[in-house]
């Protein structure tokens, strides 16, 4: 239908040049103070340049010139449908400035500084003359809006930051001539060693005062316990003066030894002498003589010394002490100095931080002050960098939206369709594809069938089979294989009968393991027939003998006993009123359950266990911690993922570990690889 009514509009051109270079004279910096304009700057101003032309004023202007009800003679129409009057004239103008906005085009050329304006009518006379009379309202709009006179405004600022200058600048040097500072920095560094150096020279002073007040007290301290006189010596002899008795005597030995070598013993001189001799030693002998003793004591020379070295001592503290009040004075000057440098260098900072914003607005305003002044002398001639290269004509040759309407319609159908499908795949709660179990469950899918309704005797199905029991012999537990099993369900007939056949045909025919089949969901006469039509040739007395062969009875007290019945393939057995045994009724203890379980575990090599649905029974509840492992059986397109999710919380709730899930009855509706989408 929209194609139908869609009407053919034709559509007028013009092209306008912005010339965005610093050698015209519309161009800030004609002094050309500031660097070239880059690429990206021409670019801006062009985009500048079109927000102008697209606005509101501009719009106002050309519709002035215009009369609106030329352009768009359908706002002279009463509205729905006649049932309501003709709009007023500013409503009519509103619309009109939103039907023209709707109608225009106004784009920038292969990013360059050419400017296609276009506008779309039904006439192609109007729509060149709307082009043309858009441009020209363009022109005057944006001469209006360059011809600001700014440079008297910036000239006045100019002077005002000129005089806060000047000022700061006299409170500068105030402080420094009321501080006497002539380089803040040097000074302060002065100030700061000075304290320093008289710090550390107090330091040594204080330590010379505590020195010399040790000293002066063990100096004290020693002169009192000093005697005033020391002994210096004591003689005693009983020799007087003259006493030359010894010497005589020792004269005339001498004589008489050499008189005795000359002469005789009996020479006279000789005799002489030894009378003499005799004589002196008579006298020597005598004991006449008085005993003299000399007993001498001096003034202490310790007590001079230390009475000396102490007056030198007192009078270098005393010098010191002076000496120390000398330095905190110094000390107390070179602080203060220091607070009052550390006063002056804030305020003197608070300034010069105050100057260089005011130096740096001083210098922008006064670079626009300049750029200000250019700009308007050239104001007059701003126009001639916008020029307008190609001006409107009527146009020979319209355009229809029919076929784009056409077009859009096929096109919005098959999105429309797609949508709807993805939808209904988002909106779906049953199983498509086996990847969804694994991302909705959390299960690996381990297998999945196209159709169970009959035997798995195609050779996709067997090649699924065979993967599957790989998959759950090459699984141990403890460093032995899986052998207790247990297919679980939530409905009945999701082909889990089906699977278990095929895979009991997979262990006894392909790998020649002793299997059972235990089905506590019927008498076992249906998995019995449908494995022996399944069979490739019946054998002697087991095809032929009926009851099959009888395993022998289990003993479990109180209960019925668990027959097994050989079917037509060898090595496999079927259980048969495996509900009536033992093992299939609730009220058997699990210890006896379990015993059970282990005696088959003894006979067999796989045992494959059909436990009824089990949002109809609990038995396969019952028995899921018993088994190795439980295999989950849903059904595609058929089981809804909640009654999934709870059949797999119902088996972990109980203890059992599960293998995987197994997905039945799949049917390909539509490609293969459209699957890989959903």
């Amino acid at each position: 239908m929209a194609a139908t009514y869609a009407r053919t509009r034709y559509a007028a051109e013009s092209l306008i040049l912005m010339m965005i270079d610093r050698e015209h004279a519309g161009i800030q910096d004609v002094a050309g103070n500031l660097p070239s304009v880059l690429s990206i700057d021409g670019l801006k101003s062009v985009d500048s340049e079109i927000r102008i032309l697209e606005s509101r004023r501009v719009i106002e202007d050309t519709l002035t010139v215009l009369d609106p009800l030329t352009l768009f003679p359908e706002l002279a129409s009463p509205r729905l449908l006649g049932l309501l009057p003709a709009d007023t004239p500013q409503d009519r103008l509103e619309k009109a400035i939103d039907k023209f906005k709707r109608r225009l085009q106004v784009e920038q050329q292969s990013s360059s500084n050419i400017v296609r304006l276009s506008f779309s009518h039904e006439d192609p006379d109007i729509a060149a003359d709307t082009v043309n009379a858009l441009a020209d309202a363009y022109l005057k709009r944006r001469r209006a809006i360059f011809d600001v006179a700014r440079s008297p405004f910036l000239a006045s600022e100019l002077a005002r930051h000129s005089d806060q200058l000047k000022s700061i600048e006299k409170q500068i040097q105030t402080l420094k001539s009321e501080y006497e500072i002539v380089d803040l920095g040097q000074e302060t560094l002065l100030a700061a060693n000075q304290v320093d150096s008289i710090v550390q020279r107090r330091r040594q002073t204080q330590e010379r005062q505590a020195a010399l007040q040790a000293e002066v007290a063990a100096a004290k301290t020693r002169l009192a316990a000093l005697p005033p006189r020391v002994f210096d010596f004591k003689e005693q002899s009983n020799q007087s003066q003259n006493d030359d008795d010894r010497n005589v005597l020792l004269r005339l030995e001498l004589e008489r030894d050499r008189l005795a070598s000359q002469f005789l013993p009996d020479y006279p001189p000789l005799q002489e002498l030894e009378r003499k001799i005799r004589t002196v030693r008579q006298s020597m002998k005598g004991g006449d003589k008085p005993v003299f003793s000399t007993q001498r004591e001096v003034r202490n020379p310790t007590i001079v010394f230390l009475n000396n070295h102490l007056l030198t001592l007192e009078i270098e503290q005393d010098a010191v002490a002076r000496q120390l009040a000398e330095l905190d004075r110094q000390h107390a000057v070179a602080v203060e100095k220091v607070g009052r440098l550390r006063m002056a260098e804030g305020e003197l900072r608070d300034l010069e931080r105050t100057r260089g914003v005011l130096e740096d607005i001083y210098r922008d305003y006064a670079q626009r002050t300049e750029a200000a002044r250019a700009e308007e002398e050239a104001a007059k001639v701003r126009f001639s960098n916008v020029r307008v290269v190609q001006p409107a004509v009527a146009p020979a040759t319209g355009t229809s939206m029919g076929p784009s309407f056409i077009i859009a319609g096929l096109v919005g159908g098959i999105l429309l369709g797609g949508a709807a499908g993805v939808l209904a795949t988002w909106l779906r709660q049953v199983y498509i594809l086996p990847h969804e179990i694994e991302r909705d469950l959390g299960v690996p899918a381990i297998a999945s069938f196209a159709a169970t309704d009959g035997e798995l005797a195609s050779p996709g199905a067997e090649q699924e089979l065979i993967h599957l029991a790989a998959q759950l012999r090459d699984h141990a537990l403890d460093d032995r294989p899986m052998a207790l099993l247990q297919f679980v369900t939530a409905n009945e007939g999701d082909g889990e009968a089906t699977v278990a056949r095929g895979l009991a045909l997979e262990f006894a025919k392909g790998r020649g393991l002793r299997t059972l089949v235990v089905d506590l969901c019927g008498d076992g006469a249906g998995q019995l027939g449908a494995i022996n039509a399944a069979a490739d040739a019946p054998t002697d007395a087991e095809a032929t003998g009926g009851d099959g062969e009888r395993l022998p009875a289990i003993d479990i007290q109180g209960a019925a006993d668990l027959e097994a019945v050989l079917s037509a393939v060898p090595l496999l057995w079927v259980s048969r009123q495996a509900p009536e045994s033992a093992l299939g009724s609730l009220r058997t203890p699990i210890a006896q359950s379990r015993q059970i379980l282990e005696r088959l575990r003894q006979r067999f090599d796989i045992i494959l266990i059909l436990s009824p649905p089990i949002a109809n029974s609990h038995l396969a509840r019952r028995l899921s911690p018993m088994v190795d492992a439980n295999i989950l059986v849903a059904r595609a397109e058929h089981t809804r993922a909640p009654v999934a999710a709870r059949m797999r919380d119902s088996i972990l709730a109980s203890g059992g570990d599960i293998a995987g899930l197994v997905l039945t009855g799949r049917h390909f509706h539509i490609p293969q690889v459209i699957y890989r989408w959903l």
